[in-house]
């Protein structure tokens, strides 16, 4: 996947999600991380590029990151901004070919 087919992957995910009602329609998604995986600890937190961020219960990144390894590039999607340390990933997209 390109990072075009990236992005328009994650929005799909975030309006899924909407669509779904699993989020707030006047909700406004966090930020979204992209970059290298430094460690996984799965059902608890991905450690992007050495900053840790913990997943929440119940979400998508859960399942996702019992697939994932360090060293593959994803984009993540918190649900907050990533400067609050109560922000949770609720999606994961892996990137190949980088």
């Amino acid at each position: 996947m390109n990072a075009r087919h990236t992005v328009l992957a994650l929005l799909a995910l975030v309006a899924a999600a909407l669509s779904a009602g699993s989020l707030e329609a006047n909700t406004v998604a966090g930020d979204i991380i992209t970059g290298s995986l430094t460690a996984v600890n799965a059902r608890q937190s991905l450690n992007i590029e050495g900053r840790t961020y913990r997943l929440k219960d119940g979400s998508p990144a859960v399942a996702a990151a019992a697939h994932l390894t360090p060293g593959q590039s994803v984009t993540v999607q918190l649900d907050g901004p990533a400067s609050s340390p109560s922000s949770r990933v609720i999606n994961v997209v892996t990137h190949s070919g980088r």
